[in-house]
């Protein structure tokens, strides 16, 4: 017999489920409370007061539940690719391939990006912090001499972040069909190579 409790823990996932592909789909402003009680099939009603308060807490449960696989892939990353520029790279191409087959995935960035853009709602950035990882992975990068000496590491490791996700947005929103691996790999020597960088050594590590 289901017991209170996993009836209320189902209904928070499906609900959760649902919200994903929405925010994936339409973005933060364009979903609804309604518009993600259709996706279940269910009347406005379904999503209740004791479950969810607010749009905005239902986005931040998605993200946050998607930062915790995000901290389980750079656990991964961590133990298999070297530091610095090597390791942010391989996080965010595993990040990249997660997102076509995870709906929380392309939510999360999309909020993300609008977030940044937008100001449309606050990230939940305890659980992981992408901004945080990028500025040490590539303190380490000059420090390893992965980077010119005079490069402004932090500023060069927001710069792949922002693009990485623009291009994680754009194949999301289907502005262009693309390979994730071939278009992060092109978009990473492009920087790299401005940055200063030797692109074929550091691209040869990034691991998949």
């Amino acid at each position: 017999m289901v017991t209170r409790k996993e009836q209320k823990a189902e209904t928070r996932a499906r609900i959760l489920s649902a919200a994903a592909s929405e925010f994936a789909v339409h973005g933060f402003a364009a979903t609804s409370i309604g518009s993600i009680a259709a996706a279940m099939g269910q009347p406005k009603s379904a999503i209740s007061y004791s479950q969810f308060r607010s749009k905005q807490e239902i986005a931040i449960a998605v993200m946050t539940q998607q930062m915790e696989r995000w901290r389980g892939l750079r656990e991964e990353v961590d133990a298999s690719a070297s530091p610095g520029l090597p390791r942010l790279l391989s996080l965010l191409l595993a990040a990249a391939l997660d997102s076509r087959e995870n709906p929380f995935s392309l939510a999360t960035v999309r909020l993300i990006v609008e977030s940044r853009r937008l100001g449309v709602l606050d990230v939940p950035d305890v659980v992981f912090r992408w901004y945080e990882y990028a500025d040490a992975q590539m303190i380490e990068a000059a420090q390893l001499g992965q980077l010119p000496a005079d490069t402004d590491a932090v500023a060069a490791g927001r710069l792949i972040l922002s693009a990485s996700f623009g291009l994680f947005e754009a194949e999301n929103n289907r502005l262009r069909p693309v390979d994730t691996g071939a278009a992060l790999q092109t978009l990473w020597r492009r920087l790299l190579i401005g940055f200063g960088a030797d692109a074929d050594a550091v691209l040869l590590s990034v691991r998949r």
